[in-house]
């Protein structure tokens, strides 16, 4: 097993063209490109791998887009400003130094069937 690991060791990386490649392709995208896109570049210059390889390559050399993760990614339902905001009519005072003092309610037009 020791002598094994010692001449693995030695061996000649066959990938090693394809790493350079894809650290130069990752860090120029500002780490945006991620298997997919970098696959499809490899192929673009000429070297011909399949997508799990380079997949495998990247996550052997810790290279992960973290800018678009569909784990990171949360629901966001806010709209901003929807409705129309009316004028206080009545001259409320709607601030209130401590909670519970000041209760107000809303009231709400609501037109009847008969169109009352």
């Amino acid at each position: 097993m020791y002598y094994d690991r010692l001449k693995r060791n030695k061996k000649v990386d066959k990938y090693a063209e394809l790493k350079r490649f894809i650290k130069q392709h990752f860090y120029g995208s500002k780490e945006t490109y991620g298997y997919r896109r970098i696959h499809d570049e490899a192929i673009k210059h000429g070297l011909h791998y399949a997508e799990e390889t380079i997949r495998r390559l990247m996550s052997d050399m810790g290279l992960k887009v973290t800018l678009y993760s569909k784990h990171t990614a949360k629901y966001h339902s806010y709209k901003g400003k929807v409705a129309k905001i009316t004028p206080n009519i009545l001259k409320q005072q709607f601030a209130a130094k401590q909670p519970l003092t000041v209760l107000h309610t809303d009231v709400t037009q609501v037109r009847l069937y008969n169109g009352e």
